[in-house]
This record gives C-alpha cells, structure tokens and sequence, in this order.
C-alpha cells in the first residue's frame, strides 16, 4: 500500500468533502482510505510519499474531444463551423495517414495527461486510422477513452458499407478486452447522417449495448437545416428515433429551447459542454444553468485543439463558469463546486464511469492530480484553494498525475510517453 500524506484533498464526492492535512491510501490502484491525517493507518503501507499542504483532487474527466485533429491546431481561425469543417477540416483529414493520425493523438495524450486530464472522450474521422496503433499508444499513456469511430452519410459509401465499416471497428475494439479503452457508436450529428444511417447508427448501439455519441443543437445553422429537411428542430428529430431513450452524449447543446431542456431532463441524454470551442466558432453560449436546473447530467469537455485551441480543462473551467454568469446576470450562478463537480464527477457520470472514477472515495480508482501552490505566484495566497482551482489554476501547475494508482506524470513530465521524441518526430513533418 501507498500513502499520499498531509495534503489538502478535494474530493468531489456527494458531500463535497474537503480534507486539509489530509491523507490518501492506496492499494493495488484503488482507494483504500481518504480522510483526516491518521498516523496509526500508516502502519501497513510501503511507501508514503509527502504533499505537505499541495492540493489533491481527481483526474479531470474530458467528455467530448477529437484527439486526432491535434496536428491541425490553427489550421483556421475567424471561420463560422460550418464553413470551418467543410472548407478546412475535413479536406485535412482526408490526407491523413495513419502513422500521422497516431502521431497526432499521442502528442493530445500528452497535452491532455500535462493538465491533468485522466480521461477522456474522443469522435474521430475513421479516414487514415489504424486503430491497432491508436490502442497501443493509448495503452501506453495509461490512459482511460472512449475511443469511437464518426459515422458520416456521403456519396463514397452506402449506409451498408458504413454501418459494416463502423461494426468492423467496434468489435476490434471489443476484442481488447480493456476496461480503459472503450467504444461508442458516433454518428456525427443529425444534419451530416442521412435518416437510413441514424437509424441504423442506433440499432448498431442497441445491438453492441454501447452509449451512442453525437454532437447536437450546435448551431442555428443544423437547426435551420433540420427545419427545412423535417420540419424540426434537432431534439426532436432525434427523439423521432429513439435516440432520447437509449444512453447518449449529445455534444454541445447550445440551441436548445425551455421545451427540449425539459425533453432532455427526461431522456438518457447527457450533455457535453464545450464553452470555449462554441465561442471560437461562434456557435453559442449553452444553457448549462438551465440543464442542471432541470436535471440533466453535464460534463465539461473542449472538443478539439482545432477550434479551441487546447486541451486545458482548467482553461475550461473558468470560461465556463465566467459565461453562465454572464449569461444569467448573476455573479452567484455556477459556483465554485458546481464548476469542480463538472470537471470530474459529472464527467465520470456522462461517461457512466462514476462507479470507477471521478471522486476520490473508497473502492474507486486511483485516479488523481496534484498541485504544489507554494512556488507559483499566481496561486497565492494559498488559503482559497477552491478559488483558486477554478479561476487560477492553469493545466500546466499540474505537478504529478495518478491513473490507477500508478505515477503518469512527475514534476510536469510525463512518464508512460516519451514528449521530447514526440516532440521531434511533429517538427519532422515540417506542417504548413
């Protein structure tokens, strides 16, 4: 056993317990004991390790991100989504080949793992990947994702040799065997998949059990299209079939009335929030004060480097809470726990992971970050640690990370992935 002594430890558990002078004990990657500081406990552990007054909190927890666009950050600003994606984007990605789509993704792993970020939700272009690579370097971060392949309605495939291609993908995920390397079924999003194909993106998600993972109600401009292709908006289109009632992770979620919220509190749907991507693009401002009001689970995401242009869930957190507060006109609005809570419970939740990780509690996963506030000029003075993690902190104060248990980053550096080799190999590519 292990023990993590004299921190000051944010749990995030139902109880938003906080433990200053606190103490973590772990045994073989699970919690064992989180509480006060109590030396009699300290007797069966092998090692101890000392964070006197750093802060301890859970991994954060990305709920909808494109790990494979990380080559592309500032491909384009000053462009509108829709122009973006079709003009920019997807041209890029088309040249992609697999050995620089999982060059991409490990420099994201590394990003991601250097702010504090254990896990991860990612919708990525099927074109030029193989995902035996993007396994094996996931696994090698340590790492827990969903990893799942977007399903697009286009003039090179029929809906059969999409569905066949997605399926193919699946089951060689499912063959892994890894309970940290997962699988969704991910139709892009209801305006870009043809009726034939969402129907069949959700039988694909009935059959396997898996959630379904979709961006929706991102823009005036899908409704707009919804609206002149069915005569309804985008929840109600999906609604139409049955995507409300199986598990599912609408990513974004910004143009939603009173009456789709309400539909939502009632659905299997989460929301992932991705404030900062919705602003760069223009896309909007999400009722996220809204969706809590009525009951809808929310995560905290930053979709890809491409629109954001990071992987800072710090960065996030604060620009989220800064604009439902704006939003609402009031300063009390989207607290300081409620922000903290997104970061990690509430994404382990949206995953459906909350039994595994996001809080640190007895039996859960090892899964953690530290912050040393001693040294840094912009965290002081130290005593409003909550403060400061919301509104101070920045990805790269992250001093060490724990993924079940085990070390992942020490001192800033990351130790599964090798960043100076990664580092090197991006610069070869001479990207224009």
């Amino acid at each position: 056993m292990k023990a993590y002594v004299h921190a000051n430890i944010v749990t995030c558990d139902a109880g938003f317990n906080l433990f200053h002078d606190g103490m973590l004990i772990v045994d073989q990657g699970k919690i064992q004991y989180v509480g006060a500081y109590d030396v009699e406990r300290l007797k069966d552990c092998q090692e101890i390790i000392n964070y006197q007054d750093c802060w301890l909190m859970p991994g954060l927890v990305n709920t909808h991100t494109h790990t494979p666009m990380n080559l592309l950050r500032g491909i384009q600003d000053d462009a509108e989504l829709h122009e973006w994606l079709t003009q920019y984007i997807w041209p890029a990605e088309s040249q992609f080949t697999p050995e620089i789509t999982t060059l991409a993704v490990e420099t994201a792993l590394i990003e991601m793992l250097k702010s504090g970020t254990t896990t991860f939700n990612d919708m990525y272009n099927p074109h030029g990947v193989d995902i035996e690579q993007i396994y094996r370097v996931v696994r090698q971060s340590k790492m827990r994702c969903y990893f799942s392949p977007t399903l697009f309605s286009s003039e090179q495939e029929t809906t059969e040799q999409t569905i066949s291609r997605t399926r193919h993908i699946i089951e060689q995920i499912l063959a892994f065997n890894d309970e940290r390397f997962n699988v969704m079924v991910a139709p892009h999003s209801p305006y870009t998949c043809h009726d034939e194909l969402l129907q069949q993106s959700l039988l694909l998600a009935q059959q396997y059990a898996l959630p379904i993972h979709i961006h929706v109600a991102e823009t005036q401009t899908e409704t707009a299209i919804l609206l002149e292709r069915s005569g309804k908006r985008p929840i109600a289109y999906l609604q139409g079939f049955g995507y409300l009632q199986h598990p599912s992770i609408f990513a974004h979620g910004v143009e939603l009335t009173d009456e789709e919220i309400q539909l939502l509190a009632q659905s299997n749907t989460v929301i992932a929030h991705n404030p900062i991507s919705n602003l760069k693009l223009a896309s909007g401002i999400a009722p996220i004060t809204e969706l809590l009001q009525a009951g809808v689970t929310v995560g905290l995401a930053t979709d890809s480097v491409a629109s954001n242009n990071s992987l800072d869930l710090f960065e996030e957190a604060k620009c989220a809470a800064l604009l439902q507060k704006m939003r609402r006109q009031d300063a009390r609005a989207f607290n300081i726990e409620t922000v903290l809570r997104l970061m990690t419970i509430e994404g382990a939740k949206a995953l459906r992971l909350d039994k595994q990780i996001g809080s640190l509690e007895v039996d859960k996963q090892a899964d953690f970050l530290v912050i040393n506030p001693h040294d840094k000029i912009h965290l002081q003075p130290v005593n409003h640690m909550l403060s400061h993690l919301v509104y101070a902190v920045r990805g790269g104060d992250v001093q060490d990370v724990y993924i079940g248990g085990e070390c992942v980053v020490r001192h800033g550096s990351v130790l599964t992935l090798d960043e100076s080799e990664t580092l090197a190999r991006v610069q070869a590519l001479k990207l224009t």
